[in-house]
């Protein structure tokens, strides 16, 4: 098929140059007019032959007039392949009243009125706001809290909308076009009615704005105004720049029914009542053991299938490298397929994948394939890398120009066909030779790089001389004690470059370095300062928005928040107890008049910074000026006493206890009373007693306790047995210690040799 545009035409700088109606014309001619058939016209768009330039660029003339003529046909059925393509209108005008009718009904607030400068599609006025009509305010009430209540649907669909705007505000910055406000207004309108009308069940979800910003560049470029002199009527309304925002969402629409199981992400009701009795009251219990099944989402399955099936069965070799490495298809299959490899190839070679892929398999059953022959690509990448560089090489797909033929996209959309159509190892060898040939991709895999040479010599060139050898005999040489460490230490290092550790840790260093000096910083511990916070985040003026919040901030507003709460606790019972007094008892009525109207001011000062949720509070409004007064004077009164010391009564001394001779009395008769009295215990000295310059008024307590009774106060049975005295109770040396006064001793009297030898074997 010959040219369709000039491929010198393109967008102006600074301004938004439309498609000239020339070639526009050329493209709707050789489309409709010229009685081709439908089969011809798709194995041009995969052949590359649909719109021939010498470079891909964006400003395609008829690009989305061929989208339209695939993706929409006029029945629901699909069409014979040998009949002549005819622009689908019929489709066109059903799904542009539809996209008008939703708009509106979605974009109308409940009290009737819409957004400012909301304008309905295929008009050119706003709509107009109806009168005041009596509705009941308990339900229909923005601040009403009724569960019937519409605006609770509103307020929610806002917030989706903006969820939507931002992620719109972020689509293919390097496109000028996706940063007009009026171009991103179109597209939040497009998903919001796809999330909420035609997918609720899924929803938005992130990856859905990057497959709608293509199909709307290429609408909107192919649009022409209704003021344009164009001879066929047909023309003009098919291309009709009034409805660009319905036709692109009638695409997008289109494409969402196939690409739309890779944006699910729970299990639909659907799907789990599939063998469900098809009675509504009916119970269906399963007759043998019930096997539950973990529910995996419909994208997980396709990656796992794409690994570990369909590249298993055409490229053994590579599969058996990628699962060694430890590669999991999700990290790079999910973004392949959600987002139709828009990340991988730039927008240009995109679209002009999209060209082929929409003329021969709208349902996106090929997609799978394709990813498995974009990985056959990139084996000699792979195969010799380790789990770092196959990820590098799979999240940063490199890109293979082609300097003559085909473009390397309508020869990757053929291997994905070729490997459909015979899934073996031979197809697989084919494709790689396929790739020599028209992409200069060679066919020999690398070997992997060595690993790293360890520093400095492993052994010694020459053994030192030792001193009395003979010659020609060489010494033997002494065990190396660290001989055992050398060679686990070898092992740990050959096994890490296997897995790709030590490359991911070389990698870290030069960040680690960049980071020591500030991390050395803020160790170093200020004489002054106190030595629990680490200042080595960022201010929160000049932390992005998305960043989160670290632990060491979130610990001090907590903090904050505690203390502020205990303030306003403090005051709360104040105000409380001021309440609850009795007007009719009070002394000073005015005076308790004047505390009550403080207490409920501090009461609603209180109940403002709750619902603000503020952490600096104002002291003097949480008391009344008597109370703060008090509490003033509370804080600064240990301040006024001298020397900040506080006086503490000093305990009173207790009783002294006295000394009793545990010795067992060796006579048969009671002993006399002058031995009686040696034992009982002086009368208690008091704390005035002791001169307050004696060494015992500054003691402990129990150094100078004495006991209050004496040996004749207690029964005789109850007193421990009194041992035989020896030679070192009878002499005893002279107490040193301060431990306890001893009472002074009784003066002797001469006793018979009976007594002191009652046995009589002196």
């Amino acid at each position: 098929m010959s040219t369709l545009f000039d491929p010198n035409e393109s967008r102006m700088e600074g301004t938004w140059a439309r498609a000239a109606s020339k070639p526009l014309k050329q493209a709707y001619t050789k489309l409709f007019k010229s009685a081709t058939p439908l089969s011809r016209i798709r194995d041009a768009a995969l052949a590359d032959r649909l719109f021939t330039s010498e470079r891909p660029i964006l400003e395609v003339p008829g690009r989305s007039l061929a989208w339209k003529l695939f993706l929409l046909p006029d029945e629901p059925l699909q069409p014979s392949p040998e009949v002549d393509a005819t622009p689908p209108l019929p489709s066109l005008r059903a799904s542009r009243k539809k996209y008008a009718n939703l708009l509106m009904e979605r974009m109308r607030a409940p009290d009737g009125s819409y957004e400012e400068g909301f304008v309905v599609p295929g008009s050119s006025i706003s709509p107009e706001r109806p009168g005041a009509s009596a509705s009941n305010l308990e339900t229909n009430n923005p601040l009403s809290l009724h569960n019937e209540n519409p605006w609770k649907e509103w307020f929610a669909a806002v917030e989706l909308r903006k969820t939507i705007l931002q992620d719109v505000e972020r689509t293919f910055p390097e496109i000028a076009f996706f940063r007009e406000t009026e171009v991103q207004l179109q597209l939040t309108n497009i998903l919001f009615l796809y999330s909420t009308v035609t997918n609720p069940a899924i929803g938005y979800r992130q990856g859905m704005h990057e497959l709608l910003a293509p199909l709307y560049y290429a609408v909107d470029y192919d649009s022409t105004e209704e003021s344009a002199e164009v001879d066929d009527p047909a023309m003009q309304e098919f291309c009709s720049r009034t409805w660009v925002a319905a036709d692109s969402w009638a695409l997008f629409e289109t494409l969402m029914r196939g690409a739309s199981r890779w944006y699910e992400w729970q299990e639909t009701p659907s799907a789990s009542k599939a063998n469900s009795s098809p009675f509504a009251t009916h119970v269906n219990i399963a007759a043998g053991p019930v096997e539950i099944k973990p529910y995996i989402t419909p994208v997980v399955e396709d990656c796992n299938r794409i690994q570990s099936q369909l590249l298993r069965t055409t490229d053994p070799l590579l599969w058996k490298h990628m699962q060694a490495a430890g590669i999991e298809p999700q990290i790079y299959g999910i973004r392949w397929l959600r987002l139709l490899y828009t990340r991988e190839f730039d927008m240009p070679s995109a679209m002009k994948l999209w060209d082929g892929l929409f003329a021969c398999d709208p349902t996106f059953e090929l997609a799978p394939w394709i990813c498995v022959a974009m990985l056959i690509r990139i084996r000699n990448e792979l195969i010799p890398s380790d789990y770092s560089g196959q990820l590098t090489s799979l999240l940063r797909y490199p890109s293979h120009p082609t300097a003559e033929g085909p473009h390397h996209t309508s020869v990757l959309l053929r291997q994905a066909l070729t490997l459909q159509m015979s899934p073996n190892q031979a197809t697989g060898h084919f494709l790689v030779v396929e790739n020599r040939n028209i992409l200069n991709i060679p066919m020999e895999v690398p070997e992997p790089p060595p690993p790293p040479q360890r520093r400095g010599p492993r052994t010694r060139d020459k053994a030192p001389a030792v001193p009395g050898a003979k010659p020609g005999v060489e010494p033997r040489q002494q065990p190396a004690p660290q001989l055992g460490l050398e060679i686990f230490a070898r092992g740990l290092l050959e096994r890490g470059e296997n897995l790709g550790i030590n490359k991911t840790l070389m990698s870290a260093v030069p960040e680690i370095r960049r980071n020591l000096s500030e991390l050395a910083a803020s160790f170093v511990r200020s004489p002054s300062a106190p030595s629990f916070p680490m200042n080595d985040e960022r201010l929160p003026e000049e932390r992005p928005p998305w960043e989160p919040k670290s632990r060491l901030e979130i610990e001090r507003e907590i903090a904050a928040l505690q203390v502020a709460n205990r303030r306003l606790g403090q005051s709360l019972g104040w105000a409380v107890d001021v309440l609850l007094q009795d007007e009719g008892e009070a002394k000073d009525l005015a005076r308790l008049k004047s505390s009550k109207r403080e207490a409920l001011e501090a009461i609603s000062y209180v109940r403002d910074m709750l619902t603000s949720n503020q952490t600096e509070i104002e002291e003097e409004r949480l008391f009344g000026e008597e109370e703060l007064a008090k509490r003033r004077a509370a804080k600064e009164r240990p301040k006024r006493s001298p020397n900040n010391s506080i006086d503490v009564p000093q305990p009173v001394a207790p009783t002294p206890v006295p000394v009793i001779d545990s010795r067992r009395p060796t006579m048969t008769h009671s002993p006399p009373a002058s031995i009686t009295s040696s034992f009982s215990a002086p009368p208690a000295p008091t704390k005035s007693a002791l001169p307050p310059t004696s060494p015992s008024a500054n003691l402990a307590p129990w150094h100078y306790t004495r006991s209050n009774f004496s040996a004749g106060s207690l029964p005789s049975a109850s007193l421990p047995r009194i041992p035989p005295p020896t030679s070192a109770t009878i002499q005893r040396p002279p107490e040193t210690s301060r431990e306890v006064p001893r009472p002074p001793p009784a003066p002797r009297r001469a006793q018979s040799k009976t007594e002191h030898d009652p046995l009589g074997v002196l």
